[in-house]
């Protein structure tokens, strides 16, 4: 099943064709419209967009990216014109109006630098219409970034986060990045993003014996999975090498860009900051962490995000239940991007620890 939300921006002016700031000509006007729709973990009818997965939420963060790879000078949409770091465009759920409309001041971010909450650049009004394929790619992210380089340049960076502790729904969330990409012949008035998960993701329910009571104040843990911990995750794109605005060494190009169609839109590890450039590296899989679960009140059901992975060994699922604890073993170590993992945890006095 997918969702579909359309929406469509106000009408704009036809611009010229490339390179330099646009100014407005006495041409044709016409209306941009985009589509949205989410693809559910294979597994479950279950979204990242709310716990029960029908529909984006009020704030949902995109970061959108335009590259025309087939064109060696700027076209309209490519830049943001220092709006904006990398030449993002970025855009919020509005739940008013179940549309994706631009981030602003009052979100409290530093869009362009200046010290100070300010408006993210309008996408809609860039009319795109050059005859040049273009590939839009979105990313969910939930995090501005700003941090100084080795030579002391300021580098922010709209982020998505990873946390290994999900207890509280707002990091769950976070955790689950979503990706979509669509790549059309020409500018065009319509624009279809298809997200889809790149993480995955478990689905931990008790099953407590006969007499065994578990409080609402259970604590679940996941145990011997990969520390990223407040990592950026990395999504390949193959057209990320033909990015044409980039922070010089810590760009969405040094980052993002794959020369491998099987690793575009998939998970090819985390960044890494360097003091004068930043890197991809592998998900850490020999270097080990905790991650806690998120508890769906009034149930006996968990929910954790990890990252795409393959384990040479089994991580141990630990439930705290004030002075009781109790383990098993999980039998999966393999992690598929997209995937929801259904894992009943038994509860009995033979797996107290």
């Amino acid at each position: 099943m997918k969702y579909k939300n359309y929406f469509f921006s106000i009408a704009m002016l036809l611009v010229g064709c490339q390179a330099d700031e646009p100014q407005p000509t006495q041409q044709p006007t016409g209306t941009l419209a985009f589509s949205t729709s989410v693809d559910n973990f294979v597994g479950r009818a279950l979204t990242r967009t709310n716990i029960k997965g029908d529909a984006f939420e009020k704030g949902d963060l995109i970061k959108l990216k335009i590259i025309c790879p087939q064109s060696s000078v700027t076209e309209f949409g490519e830049s943001t014109y220092s709006a904006s770091f990398d030449g993002f465009w970025l855009l919020k759920w509005d739940a008013t109006t179940s549309s994706w409309v631009k981030v602003v001041s009052d979100d409290g971010f530093d869009i362009d630098g200046d010290y100070k909450p300010s408006n993210g650049p309008d996408v809609f009004q860039r009319y795109l219409a050059q005859p040049t394929p273009y590939v839009f790619t979105a990313q969910t992210w939930s995090e501005e970034q700003i941090y100084i380089t080795g030579s002391g340049a300021r580098i922010e960076q709209y982020s998505n986060v990873f946390h290994a502790d999900q207890h509280k729904e707002a990091h769950y969330k976070a955790s689950d990045v979503m990706w979509a990409q669509t790549i059309q012949q020409t500018g065009s008035y319509n624009v279809h993003l298809s997200f889809k998960h790149v993480m995955a993701a478990l689905m931990i329910k008790l099953s407590p014996a006969d007499g065994i009571s578990i409080s609402e104040d259970a604590v679940l843990t996941l145990e011997g999975m990969p520390d990223i911990d407040q990592a950026e995750v990395i999504v390949g794109d193959y057209y990320a090498g033909k990015s044409k605005v980039n922070i010089t060494g810590f760009g969405y190009k040094n980052k993002n860009a794959v020369s491998e169609k099987h690793q575009n839109g998939v998970v090819v590890g985390v960044a890494k900051i360097g003091a004068n450039s930043a890197t991809c590296e592998p998900i850490p899989v020999d270097k080990l962490s905790t991650y806690t679960a998120y508890h769906e009140a009034g149930s006996q059901s968990y929910r954790l995000i990890v990252p795409p992975c393959a384990l040479n060994h089994n991580a141990t699922l630990w439930l705290r239940d004030g002075n009781k604890r109790y383990k098993m073993q999980l039998s999966q170590t393999q992690f598929d991007a997209g995937q929801l993992y259904s894992v009943t945890m038994k509860i009995s006095k033979q797996n107290e620890a």
